[in-house]
């Protein structure tokens, strides 16, 4: 293999590595890919929300195994428990469904797994800047929740 070729591949990668969303603004989790999101584990995040003078977007980011939700889940009730770095506490409860209008920024499918998007919440306006903990439990006890094999959440600034 050339070295120019091999340069022009660890270019490229940098490139769209260097694209990608700042650390601090969002917290994934990724699963077992086999067994998915087991038991009554909840799932703990932590996040940065710094910026109190402009307006952001909260976003939920899962990853699915389409080929296992053939069954019949129309999606998943969740709740979550927002700790700011106050110790005040947020809860609410939602449902993330499963088949949203195909957007290439909402949903993509590769190799059997479908990453969605979910709009949360909008217009927020953090009078509390610092680390944010975020607890993500089941919503529900008949649902399968196998088929999740990611899950997150993302602060996006909205632009002026």
């Amino acid at each position: 293999m050339k070295l120019s070729t091999i340069i022009a591949g660890v270019l490229l990668l940098m490139i769209a590595t260097g694209c990608s969303r700042p650390v601090n603004d969002y917290s994934y989790i990724n699963l077992n890919r086999l067994k998915g999101w087991e038991g009554e584990t909840a799932l703990t995040l932590h996040f940065d929300m710094v910026d109190t003078t402009g307006a952001c977007e909260l976003y939920i980011a899962g990853e699915i195994v389409v080929k296992r939700t053939a069954g019949g889940e129309t999606g998943y009730p969740i709740n979550l428990t927002f700790i700011a770095p106050d110790n005040t506490r947020y809860s609410d409860a939602v449902f993330l469904p499963l088949h949203v209008e195909h957007d290439k920024e909402i949903t993509i499918t590769s190799h059997g797994v479908k990453s969605i998007e979910w709009p949360y919440r909008k217009n927020i306006h953090n009078p509390i800047p610092g680390e944010w903990k975020v607890i993500i439990t089941k919503g529900d006890s008949t649902s399968d929740y196998s088929d999740i094999v990611g899950l997150g959440i993302y602060c996006k600034q909205r632009k002026p």
